[in-house]
Protein backbone atom coordinates (compact mmCIF):
# COMPACT_ATOMS: atom_id res chain seq x y z
CA UNK A 1 0.00 0.00 0.00
CA UNK A 2 1.54 3.13 -0.97
CA UNK A 3 0.99 5.97 1.44
CA UNK A 4 2.99 8.78 -0.23
CA UNK A 5 1.11 11.69 -2.05
CA UNK A 6 2.91 14.82 -1.84
CA UNK A 7 6.50 13.60 -2.79
CA UNK A 8 8.36 15.74 -6.00
CA UNK A 9 9.15 13.96 -9.09
CA UNK A 10 12.56 12.19 -8.43
CA UNK A 11 12.45 12.77 -4.64
CA UNK A 12 15.50 11.30 -3.12
CA UNK A 13 15.77 8.72 -0.21
CA UNK A 14 18.02 7.37 2.71
CA UNK A 15 18.62 3.75 2.80
CA UNK A 16 18.59 4.08 6.45
CA UNK A 17 22.37 4.29 8.10
CA UNK A 18 24.56 7.61 8.31
CA UNK A 19 27.76 8.58 8.38
CA UNK A 20 28.90 7.89 12.12
CA UNK A 21 29.75 11.16 13.88
CA UNK A 22 33.74 10.89 15.32
CA UNK A 23 32.69 10.86 18.85
CA UNK A 24 30.75 7.94 18.66
CA UNK A 25 33.79 5.66 18.48
CA UNK A 26 35.44 7.33 21.40
CA UNK A 27 32.47 6.74 23.60
CA UNK A 28 32.44 3.18 21.87
CA UNK A 29 36.09 2.94 23.69
CA UNK A 30 34.61 4.46 26.92
CA UNK A 31 31.34 1.73 26.76
CA UNK A 32 33.83 -1.23 26.45
CA UNK A 33 36.20 0.09 29.61
CA UNK A 34 32.50 0.06 31.57
CA UNK A 35 32.93 4.01 31.50
CA UNK A 36 29.92 5.26 31.19
CA UNK A 37 26.33 4.19 31.98
CA UNK A 38 22.70 2.79 30.57
CA UNK A 39 21.50 6.72 30.76
CA UNK A 40 24.65 8.23 28.90
CA UNK A 41 24.30 5.44 26.16
CA UNK A 42 20.70 6.71 25.70
CA UNK A 43 21.43 10.16 25.94
CA UNK A 44 24.30 9.89 23.37
CA UNK A 45 22.56 7.75 20.82
CA UNK A 46 19.81 10.33 21.27
CA UNK A 47 22.27 13.04 20.21
CA UNK A 48 23.30 10.73 17.36
CA UNK A 49 20.09 10.33 15.83
CA UNK A 50 19.26 13.93 16.04
CA UNK A 51 22.89 15.05 14.20
CA UNK A 52 21.42 12.49 11.62
CA UNK A 53 18.50 13.80 11.31
CA UNK A 54 19.64 17.11 10.67
CA UNK A 55 22.34 16.47 8.20
CA UNK A 56 19.76 15.09 6.08
CA UNK A 57 17.44 17.66 6.17
CA UNK A 58 19.74 20.20 6.10
CA UNK A 59 21.29 18.29 2.06
CA UNK A 60 17.87 18.58 1.21
CA UNK A 61 17.02 14.40 1.05
CA UNK A 62 12.67 14.22 0.68
CA UNK A 63 12.78 10.72 2.77
CA UNK A 64 14.55 10.15 5.54
CA UNK A 65 16.10 8.09 8.70
CA UNK A 66 17.02 8.11 11.85
CA UNK A 67 20.41 6.51 10.83
CA UNK A 68 20.25 3.70 13.02
CA UNK A 69 21.95 5.12 15.50
CA UNK A 70 19.70 3.34 18.39
CA UNK A 71 20.73 -0.32 16.57
CA UNK A 72 24.82 0.35 17.55
CA UNK A 73 25.54 -1.79 14.75
CA UNK A 74 23.43 -3.07 12.14
CA UNK A 75 23.86 -6.82 12.83
CA UNK A 76 24.62 -7.23 16.64
CA UNK A 77 22.01 -5.16 18.14
CA UNK A 78 18.98 -7.30 16.47
CA UNK A 79 20.99 -11.09 16.94
CA UNK A 80 21.36 -9.80 20.60
CA UNK A 81 17.35 -9.30 20.62
CA UNK A 82 16.66 -12.97 19.57
CA UNK A 83 16.70 -15.50 22.43
CA UNK A 84 18.07 -18.83 21.87
CA UNK A 85 21.50 -18.17 20.08
CA UNK A 86 24.89 -17.96 21.68
CA UNK A 87 27.88 -16.12 20.18
CA UNK A 88 30.28 -17.97 18.37
CA UNK A 89 33.88 -16.44 19.11
CA UNK A 90 36.02 -16.28 15.60
CA UNK A 91 39.00 -18.31 15.90
CA UNK A 92 40.63 -15.69 13.51
CA UNK A 93 40.81 -12.20 14.95
CA UNK A 94 43.52 -10.53 13.33
CA UNK A 95 42.89 -9.09 9.47
CA UNK A 96 40.67 -8.48 7.12
CA UNK A 97 37.14 -10.52 7.74
CA UNK A 98 36.26 -13.53 5.62
CA UNK A 99 33.86 -16.06 5.05
CA UNK A 100 35.87 -17.75 8.36
CA UNK A 101 33.54 -14.85 10.78
CA UNK A 102 30.38 -15.31 8.97
CA UNK A 103 28.77 -17.23 11.28
CA UNK A 104 28.71 -15.21 14.31
CA UNK A 105 26.08 -16.91 16.43
CA UNK A 106 24.72 -20.69 16.68
CA UNK A 107 21.19 -21.46 17.67
CA UNK A 108 20.87 -23.66 20.79
CA UNK A 109 17.34 -23.78 21.29
CA UNK A 110 14.23 -22.87 19.34
CA UNK A 111 14.33 -19.11 18.29
CA UNK A 112 12.03 -16.54 20.49
CA UNK A 113 12.12 -12.46 19.82
CA UNK A 114 10.32 -11.99 23.55
CA UNK A 115 11.08 -8.33 23.99
CA UNK A 116 10.79 -7.53 19.44
CA UNK A 117 13.49 -5.94 17.57
CA UNK A 118 13.25 -1.75 18.80
CA UNK A 119 11.35 -0.34 15.71
CA UNK A 120 8.50 1.16 18.06
CA UNK A 121 10.73 2.77 20.13
CA UNK A 122 12.50 4.29 16.99
CA UNK A 123 9.38 5.00 15.57
CA UNK A 124 8.34 6.85 19.06
CA UNK A 125 11.19 8.61 18.94
CA UNK A 126 11.94 9.94 15.33
CA UNK A 127 8.16 11.37 15.23
CA UNK A 128 9.04 13.90 17.70
CA UNK A 129 12.04 15.11 15.84
CA UNK A 130 10.70 15.83 12.14
CA UNK A 131 7.96 16.29 10.31
CA UNK A 132 9.76 14.78 6.54
CA UNK A 133 8.76 11.29 5.49
CA UNK A 134 11.05 8.78 6.86
CA UNK A 135 11.29 4.87 6.18
CA UNK A 136 11.71 2.35 9.52
CA UNK A 137 14.22 -0.56 8.13
CA UNK A 138 14.76 -3.76 9.76
CA UNK A 139 16.96 -6.21 8.57
CA UNK A 140 15.09 -9.33 7.13
CA UNK A 141 14.62 -12.60 8.58
CA UNK A 142 17.44 -14.13 5.96
CA UNK A 143 19.87 -11.66 6.93
CA UNK A 144 20.00 -12.39 9.72
CA UNK A 145 19.91 -15.88 9.31
CA UNK A 146 23.26 -15.35 7.94
CA UNK A 147 25.41 -14.89 10.51
CA UNK A 148 23.39 -17.80 12.78
CA UNK A 149 24.87 -21.88 12.38
CA UNK A 150 21.68 -23.62 12.54
CA UNK A 151 23.44 -25.98 14.80
CA UNK A 152 20.70 -28.76 15.99
CA UNK A 153 18.03 -27.15 16.14
CA UNK A 154 17.49 -25.89 13.00
CA UNK A 155 18.49 -28.22 9.57
CA UNK A 156 19.66 -25.22 7.73
CA UNK A 157 19.40 -21.22 7.55
CA UNK A 158 16.60 -21.21 5.99
CA UNK A 159 15.04 -22.79 8.31
CA UNK A 160 16.44 -20.03 10.63
CA UNK A 161 14.78 -17.31 8.69
CA UNK A 162 11.82 -18.92 8.64
CA UNK A 163 11.56 -19.29 12.74
CA UNK A 164 11.82 -15.59 12.87
CA UNK A 165 9.11 -14.41 9.95
CA UNK A 166 6.35 -14.50 12.56
CA UNK A 167 8.25 -12.39 14.79
CA UNK A 168 9.08 -9.90 12.09
CA UNK A 169 5.84 -9.79 11.07
CA UNK A 170 4.47 -8.48 14.39
CA UNK A 171 7.36 -6.18 14.91
CA UNK A 172 5.97 -4.34 11.55
CA UNK A 173 2.76 -3.91 12.46
CA UNK A 174 3.44 -2.80 15.85
CA UNK A 175 5.86 -0.09 14.17
CA UNK A 176 2.85 0.64 11.83
CA UNK A 177 0.56 1.25 14.85
CA UNK A 178 2.98 3.25 16.61
CA UNK A 179 3.17 5.85 13.48
CA UNK A 180 5.32 4.44 10.59
CA UNK A 181 4.31 5.02 6.96
CA UNK A 182 7.06 3.38 5.07
CA UNK A 183 8.64 0.19 5.91
CA UNK A 184 11.86 -1.20 4.22
CA UNK A 185 13.69 -4.52 4.61
CA UNK A 186 17.34 -4.72 4.14
CA UNK A 187 18.35 -7.50 2.53
CA UNK A 188 21.81 -8.21 1.31
CA UNK A 189 21.31 -11.97 1.32
CA UNK A 190 18.93 -12.24 -0.84
CA UNK A 191 20.87 -14.64 -3.04
CA UNK A 192 21.58 -17.28 -0.26
CA UNK A 193 18.09 -18.79 0.39
CA UNK A 194 18.23 -22.53 0.37
CA UNK A 195 14.99 -23.08 -1.33
CA UNK A 196 15.89 -20.44 -4.44
CA UNK A 197 14.21 -17.59 -5.07
CA UNK A 198 10.64 -18.64 -4.98
CA UNK A 199 11.26 -19.48 -1.61
CA UNK A 200 12.84 -16.20 -0.79
CA UNK A 201 9.43 -14.45 -2.45
CA UNK A 202 7.20 -16.91 -0.39
CA UNK A 203 9.30 -16.00 2.84
CA UNK A 204 9.09 -11.93 1.99
CA UNK A 205 5.54 -11.92 1.53
CA UNK A 206 4.91 -13.68 4.73
CA UNK A 207 6.78 -11.02 6.45
CA UNK A 208 4.82 -8.45 4.74
CA UNK A 209 1.41 -9.45 5.50
CA UNK A 210 -1.32 -7.70 6.87
CA UNK A 211 1.49 -5.20 7.30
CA UNK A 212 -0.93 -1.55 6.22
CA UNK A 213 2.18 0.62 4.97
CA UNK A 214 4.44 1.69 1.95
CA UNK A 215 6.73 -1.71 2.12
CA UNK A 216 10.35 -1.55 0.30
CA UNK A 217 13.24 -4.02 -0.43
CA UNK A 218 16.52 -2.81 -0.23
CA UNK A 219 18.47 -5.50 -2.54
CA UNK A 220 21.75 -4.79 -2.15
CA UNK A 221 25.43 -6.69 -2.24
CA UNK A 222 26.56 -5.94 1.47
CA UNK A 223 28.58 -3.52 2.43
CA UNK A 224 30.44 -4.39 5.54
CA UNK A 225 33.47 -2.06 6.00
CA UNK A 226 32.66 -0.78 2.49
CA UNK A 227 32.93 -4.47 1.31
CA UNK A 228 30.17 -6.27 -0.59
CA UNK A 229 29.45 -9.89 0.44
CA UNK A 230 29.64 -11.49 -2.65
CA UNK A 231 31.46 -11.50 -6.10
CA UNK A 232 28.45 -12.47 -7.88
CA UNK A 233 26.58 -9.49 -7.47
CA UNK A 234 23.78 -9.69 -10.15
CA UNK A 235 20.30 -9.35 -10.48
CA UNK A 236 19.05 -11.41 -12.84
CA UNK A 237 18.40 -14.39 -10.65
CA UNK A 238 15.63 -12.25 -9.14
CA UNK A 239 14.19 -9.78 -11.42
CA UNK A 240 12.17 -12.45 -12.87
CA UNK A 241 10.71 -13.09 -9.37
CA UNK A 242 9.84 -8.86 -8.27
CA UNK A 243 6.01 -9.00 -9.69
CA UNK A 244 5.47 -12.29 -7.38
CA UNK A 245 6.82 -9.68 -4.50
CA UNK A 246 4.63 -7.78 -2.23
CA UNK A 247 6.00 -4.64 -2.36
CA UNK A 248 6.02 -0.79 -3.47
CA UNK A 249 9.51 0.08 -3.63
CA UNK A 250 12.51 -1.58 -5.00
CA UNK A 251 15.76 -0.41 -3.95
CA UNK A 252 18.75 -1.50 -6.04
CA UNK A 253 22.16 -0.58 -5.97
CA UNK A 254 23.86 0.49 -9.37
CA UNK A 255 26.23 3.59 -8.71
CA UNK A 256 29.24 0.99 -8.31
CA UNK A 257 28.36 -1.53 -10.30
CA UNK A 258 28.67 1.20 -13.53
CA UNK A 259 25.11 1.54 -13.29
CA UNK A 260 25.20 -2.19 -14.87
CA UNK A 261 21.79 -4.31 -15.39
CA UNK A 262 19.24 -0.94 -15.09
CA UNK A 263 17.85 -2.15 -18.59
CA UNK A 264 16.76 -5.28 -16.29
CA UNK A 265 13.72 -3.05 -15.20
CA UNK A 266 11.98 -2.32 -18.28
CA UNK A 267 11.61 -5.65 -18.46
CA UNK A 268 10.60 -7.00 -14.53
CA UNK A 269 9.93 -3.98 -12.91
CA UNK A 270 5.80 -3.62 -13.67
CA UNK A 271 5.01 -1.00 -12.27
CA UNK A 272 6.36 -1.20 -8.69
CA UNK A 273 8.72 2.04 -7.48
CA UNK A 274 12.16 1.76 -8.51
CA UNK A 275 14.48 3.33 -5.87
CA UNK A 276 17.80 3.48 -7.91
CA UNK A 277 21.28 3.79 -5.72
CA UNK A 278 23.47 6.56 -8.06
CA UNK A 279 25.69 6.89 -5.37
CA UNK A 280 28.21 4.63 -4.82
CA UNK A 281 28.81 4.07 -0.87
CA UNK A 282 31.79 1.73 -1.15
CA UNK A 283 33.66 4.29 -3.47
CA UNK A 284 36.03 6.89 -1.34
CA UNK A 285 35.51 9.44 -4.10
CA UNK A 286 32.87 12.21 -3.94
CA UNK A 287 30.51 12.31 -7.13
CA UNK A 288 29.42 15.54 -8.91
CA UNK A 289 26.10 16.74 -9.23
CA UNK A 290 26.24 16.50 -12.45
CA UNK A 291 27.54 12.82 -12.52
CA UNK A 292 24.64 12.06 -10.38
CA UNK A 293 22.24 13.55 -13.34
CA UNK A 294 23.78 11.46 -15.78
CA UNK A 295 23.03 8.51 -14.08
CA UNK A 296 19.38 9.22 -13.54
CA UNK A 297 19.21 10.04 -17.54
CA UNK A 298 20.42 6.70 -17.92
CA UNK A 299 17.64 4.70 -15.55
CA UNK A 300 15.10 7.07 -17.46
CA UNK A 301 15.48 5.19 -20.54
CA UNK A 302 13.92 2.01 -18.38
CA UNK A 303 11.76 3.16 -16.31
CA UNK A 304 8.95 6.26 -16.13
CA UNK A 305 9.99 9.50 -14.24
CA UNK A 306 7.03 9.00 -12.06
CA UNK A 307 8.09 5.55 -11.08
CA UNK A 308 12.00 6.31 -10.61
CA UNK A 309 12.83 7.62 -7.04
CA UNK A 310 16.75 7.79 -6.20
CA UNK A 311 19.04 6.87 -3.57
CA UNK A 312 22.55 5.51 -2.71
CA UNK A 313 23.66 2.41 -3.52
CA UNK A 314 23.05 1.46 0.01
CA UNK A 315 23.91 3.37 3.85
CA UNK A 316 26.24 5.35 5.54
CA UNK A 317 27.36 3.76 8.13
CA UNK A 318 30.90 3.08 6.19
CA UNK A 319 31.25 6.04 4.86
CA UNK A 320 33.19 8.89 6.74
CA UNK A 321 30.31 11.25 7.74
CA UNK A 322 31.67 14.49 6.02
CA UNK A 323 31.69 12.32 2.78
CA UNK A 324 28.63 10.76 3.14
CA UNK A 325 27.15 14.35 4.07
CA UNK A 326 28.41 16.07 0.63
CA UNK A 327 27.27 12.56 -1.09
CA UNK A 328 23.59 13.41 -0.16
CA UNK A 329 24.17 17.14 -1.33
CA UNK A 330 25.53 15.63 -4.72
CA UNK A 331 22.66 13.20 -4.74
CA UNK A 332 19.73 16.07 -4.43
CA UNK A 333 21.59 18.10 -6.46
CA UNK A 334 21.78 15.76 -9.28
CA UNK A 335 17.83 14.80 -8.99
CA UNK A 336 17.04 18.25 -8.66
CA UNK A 337 18.93 18.77 -12.06
CA UNK A 338 16.71 15.87 -13.87
CA UNK A 339 13.70 17.03 -12.21
CA UNK A 340 14.22 20.45 -13.99
CA UNK A 341 14.64 19.23 -17.32
CA UNK A 342 11.48 16.90 -17.13
CA UNK A 343 9.60 19.56 -15.91
CA UNK A 344 10.56 21.86 -18.50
Amino acid sequence: MLTYTDLPLLPTQLVGSAGVPSWIWVFRDAIAEGKVGPEDIRETLMDAVNIAIQDATEAGVDIISDGEFFRADFTWNFHERIAGLEKIPFERRLGYPGPDQLDAFRAVEPLTVPNGYGLVDEVRYIKTRTHKPFITALQSPLTQAFRIDPGKVYKDKGEVAWALVPFINKELKDAVAAGARHIQFDEPAFWTMPGGMPEFVKMYNACVEGVNATIGVHLCFGNFRGRPATSDRTYKHIAPYLEQMNVDVVHMEFANRCMWEADLWAKYGGDKILCAGVIDVKGRSLETPELVAERIRLLLRYVKPEKLWVSSDCGFSQTARWLAVEKMKAMVKGAAIVRKELMG
